[in-house]
Protein backbone atom coordinates (compact mmCIF):
# COMPACT_ATOMS: atom_id res chain seq x y z
CA UNK A 1 0.00 0.00 0.00
CA UNK A 2 2.77 1.76 1.22
CA UNK A 3 4.25 1.94 -2.65
CA UNK A 4 0.92 2.86 -4.62
CA UNK A 5 0.70 6.00 -2.47
CA UNK A 6 4.24 6.95 -3.31
CA UNK A 7 3.61 6.13 -6.76
CA UNK A 8 0.64 8.54 -6.84
CA UNK A 9 2.10 11.07 -5.16
CA UNK A 10 4.88 10.98 -7.60
CA UNK A 11 2.23 10.97 -10.44
CA UNK A 12 0.33 13.62 -9.26
CA UNK A 13 3.81 15.59 -8.97
CA UNK A 14 4.98 15.15 -12.67
CA UNK A 15 1.26 15.54 -14.10
CA UNK A 16 1.45 18.69 -12.24
CA UNK A 17 4.93 19.66 -13.36
CA UNK A 18 3.65 19.25 -16.48
CA UNK A 19 0.52 21.41 -16.75
CA UNK A 20 2.84 24.14 -14.99
CA UNK A 21 6.00 23.83 -17.59
CA UNK A 22 2.64 24.71 -20.19
CA UNK A 23 2.40 28.07 -18.65
CA UNK A 24 5.90 29.39 -17.98
CA UNK A 25 8.94 30.13 -20.63
CA UNK A 26 10.94 27.64 -22.17
CA UNK A 27 12.78 29.46 -24.23
CA UNK A 28 13.40 32.93 -24.35
CA UNK A 29 10.12 34.32 -24.48
CA UNK A 30 8.85 31.45 -25.95
CA UNK A 31 5.66 29.24 -24.57
CA UNK A 32 4.26 25.99 -25.20
CA UNK A 33 0.74 28.17 -26.08
CA UNK A 34 1.95 29.95 -28.71
CA UNK A 35 4.21 26.50 -30.60
CA UNK A 36 2.22 25.12 -32.65
CA UNK A 37 1.93 20.68 -32.86
CA UNK A 38 2.77 20.87 -36.21
CA UNK A 39 6.18 22.87 -35.64
CA UNK A 40 7.09 19.79 -33.30
CA UNK A 41 7.35 17.87 -36.81
CA UNK A 42 7.94 20.49 -39.74
CA UNK A 43 10.35 22.76 -37.84
CA UNK A 44 9.63 25.96 -36.17
CA UNK A 45 8.15 28.81 -38.59
CA UNK A 46 7.37 32.51 -37.45
CA UNK A 47 4.24 32.91 -40.07
CA UNK A 48 2.38 30.36 -37.90
CA UNK A 49 0.55 31.01 -34.77
CA UNK A 50 -1.22 28.75 -32.20
CA UNK A 51 -4.51 28.88 -30.52
CA UNK A 52 -4.96 27.11 -27.45
CA UNK A 53 -6.53 24.16 -29.56
CA UNK A 54 -3.60 23.47 -31.67
CA UNK A 55 -0.77 24.28 -29.57
CA UNK A 56 1.80 22.27 -27.97
CA UNK A 57 0.03 22.56 -24.50
CA UNK A 58 -2.47 20.03 -25.89
CA UNK A 59 0.24 16.77 -25.66
CA UNK A 60 1.63 18.14 -22.16
CA UNK A 61 -1.71 18.50 -20.87
CA UNK A 62 -2.16 14.96 -22.54
CA UNK A 63 0.02 13.48 -20.80
CA UNK A 64 -0.87 15.08 -17.66
CA UNK A 65 -4.23 13.54 -17.79
CA UNK A 66 -3.11 9.89 -19.25
CA UNK A 67 -1.36 10.16 -15.92
CA UNK A 68 -4.29 10.95 -13.50
CA UNK A 69 -6.00 8.19 -15.76
CA UNK A 70 -3.10 5.60 -15.17
CA UNK A 71 -3.55 6.24 -11.24
CA UNK A 72 -7.63 5.70 -11.35
CA UNK A 73 -6.79 2.24 -13.38
CA UNK A 74 -3.51 1.99 -11.13
CA UNK A 75 -1.85 0.84 -15.07
CA UNK A 76 1.61 0.84 -15.29
CA UNK A 77 1.52 0.54 -19.32
CA UNK A 78 -0.82 3.89 -19.06
CA UNK A 79 1.21 5.86 -16.72
CA UNK A 80 4.02 4.48 -18.72
CA UNK A 81 2.13 5.69 -22.11
CA UNK A 82 1.83 9.01 -20.21
CA UNK A 83 5.29 9.34 -19.79
CA UNK A 84 6.13 8.60 -23.54
CA UNK A 85 3.70 11.26 -24.81
CA UNK A 86 5.38 14.26 -22.43
CA UNK A 87 9.05 13.04 -23.15
CA UNK A 88 8.37 12.96 -27.22
CA UNK A 89 7.09 16.31 -26.70
CA UNK A 90 10.21 17.48 -24.81
CA UNK A 91 12.28 15.50 -27.29
CA UNK A 92 10.69 16.83 -30.51
CA UNK A 93 10.60 20.94 -29.07
CA UNK A 94 14.38 20.51 -28.00
CA UNK A 95 15.62 19.23 -31.32
CA UNK A 96 13.65 21.68 -33.48
CA UNK A 97 14.43 24.42 -31.45
CA UNK A 98 18.28 22.85 -31.65
CA UNK A 99 17.91 23.16 -35.39
CA UNK A 100 16.44 26.68 -35.65
CA UNK A 101 19.31 28.37 -33.59
CA UNK A 102 22.13 26.27 -35.64
CA UNK A 103 23.56 23.76 -32.93
CA UNK A 104 26.84 25.54 -32.67
CA UNK A 105 24.68 28.42 -30.73
CA UNK A 106 22.16 26.27 -28.89
CA UNK A 107 23.40 26.30 -25.48
CA UNK A 108 21.70 24.40 -22.64
CA UNK A 109 21.95 27.45 -20.48
CA UNK A 110 19.50 29.35 -22.38
CA UNK A 111 16.89 27.22 -22.03
CA UNK A 112 14.28 27.92 -19.49
CA UNK A 113 12.22 26.64 -16.24
CA UNK A 114 9.11 25.51 -18.54
CA UNK A 115 11.20 23.04 -20.21
CA UNK A 116 12.81 21.97 -17.30
CA UNK A 117 9.84 21.29 -15.29
CA UNK A 118 8.58 19.17 -18.01
CA UNK A 119 11.40 17.34 -18.01
CA UNK A 120 11.45 16.70 -14.37
CA UNK A 121 7.87 16.06 -14.58
CA UNK A 122 8.28 13.22 -17.11
CA UNK A 123 11.13 12.23 -15.09
CA UNK A 124 8.59 12.05 -11.92
CA UNK A 125 5.88 9.63 -13.90
CA UNK A 126 8.63 7.24 -15.22
CA UNK A 127 9.83 6.99 -11.37
CA UNK A 128 6.17 6.27 -10.67
CA UNK A 129 5.90 3.78 -13.62
CA UNK A 130 9.13 2.13 -11.41
CA UNK A 131 7.49 2.68 -8.18
CA UNK A 132 3.66 1.50 -8.75
CA UNK A 133 3.43 -1.88 -7.98
CA UNK A 134 1.67 -4.42 -10.58
CA UNK A 135 -2.18 -4.88 -9.83
CA UNK A 136 -3.30 -8.22 -8.11
CA UNK A 137 -5.56 -9.89 -10.52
Amino acid sequence: MRRVAVASLLALAGAAALVLSAFQPWYEKSDPRSVPIADLFQGFSPDRTATTGTSMMIPLAAGAAIAALALLVRSRLVMLLAGLVALATCVLWTVQKALEVAPASFDITDLHTGLWNAYGGVLLLLIAVAVLPPRRA
